[in-house]
């Protein structure tokens, strides 16, 4: 008769326990309350945020317990690590514990709440160049939310924060007439001084039915000084200079939602100066988050328009808005 080794029966069983258990689940990671962030930008065009040149923003946090209910705060990007590190110590509640929150940059004054109306006035530029970002408002928000929304929260505990563009930006593309080319194509643009008038700079921002809200603009129309996005100069195929073919000049600006009725684009295309008056009938408006393009063909004596055409800012499909 075999005799069996009883020691080594037991610890063969013992083993194939533990590995059993290690296999039907693994212990839950302890819960981190520290608030740690991944943000990203949507895409866009020169004189806006990239997710590269965010370097910092506030964050609000909104809970039924004060003591984790904070007012905006500051996280600055470290240049070093890459990570973001916020001007105090904010901490989640719980895992469960449900809770609002808006992200925006450019960062504002302290001492901001969520609660507030309007949370706070944001103006843009009335000289906009294409290395400010000052006048691009990010925004990201959710409500009723919580840490154990994975869609939010990344495997390592950080809260991803999609920021968008809150705010609209208006394109205006210069088509020269063939004339401009008479004495050669121009290798730079002809066309400067380019103000949007007879628009609003001023919104006010705040949550409205559990949405953010960029509210209608208040304060005094102004004019807004464009900057230059791009130049193409007038090329065949082959790349060389073409007097048949039109040179093209686009410039934007960014501007608060609002209705309009009327808007100037005045400007100067080879030393001449020259103003174009948009007409919407009444209905013109300018979205939230939509990036609109205005094209106006130039010749030596005159401008002509066409349609107004309106794109999601994150790219998209197109509607057209009328103009006279």
């Amino acid at each position: 008769m075999m005799k069996l080794n009883t020691p080594i029966l037991i610890l063969t069983a013992l083993v194939a326990a533990v590995i059993g258990c290690s296999k039907a689940s693994a212990p839950e990671a302890p819960f981190d309350p520290v608030v740690r962030v991944a943000p990203e930008v949507a895409p866009q065009t020169r004189g806006s945020y990239t997710t590269e040149t965010l370097k910092e923003f506030d964050l609000f946090i909104h809970s039924a317990n004060s003591k984790y209910s904070y007012t905006n705060t500051k996280f600055t990007k470290n240049a070093t690590s890459g990570e973001w590190e916020p001007a105090r110590q904010m901490l989640w509640e719980g895992k469960k514990t449900g809770f609002d929150f808006l992200a925006i940059a450019p960062s504002q004054a302290s001492g901001l709440s969520m609660t507030d109306d309007p949370i706070f006035v944001f103006e843009v530029e009335t000289v906009q160049t294409k290395e400010s970002t000052a006048s691009d408002l990010l925004w990201a928000f959710k409500s009723g939310t919580s840490c154990e929304d994975t869609d939010l929260f990344d495997p390592e505990g950080k809260m991803k924060i999609a920021f968008n563009h809150a705010l609209s930006k208006l394109k205006v593309q210069f088509t020269l007439g063939t004339e401009f080319n008479h004495n050669g194509v121009p290798q730079s643009s002809p066309v400067r001084d380019v103000n949007i008038g007879k628009l609003k700079t001023q919104t006010g921002i705040k949550i409205n039915n559990n949405k953010f809200d960029p509210v209608w603009p208040f304060g005094d129309a102004k004019t807004i000084q464009a900057y230059e996005e791009s130049w193409t100069k007038a090329v065949d195929e082959a790349g060389r200079d073409d007097k048949t073919k039109n040179c093209v000049a686009v410039f934007e600006c960014i501007l608060p939602q609002q209705n309009w009725i009327t808007f100037t684009v005045n400007f100067i295309c080879g030393g001449k100066p020259y103003t174009y008056t948009a007409n919407s009938g009444g209905d013109g408006l300018f979205e939230s988050g939509k990036n609109y393009t205005l094209p106006l063909t130039v010749g030596k004596d005159e401008v002509i328009a066409g349609e107004i055409t309106a794109t999601p800012w994150t790219d998209g499909g197109t509607s057209d808005l009328e103009t006279d």
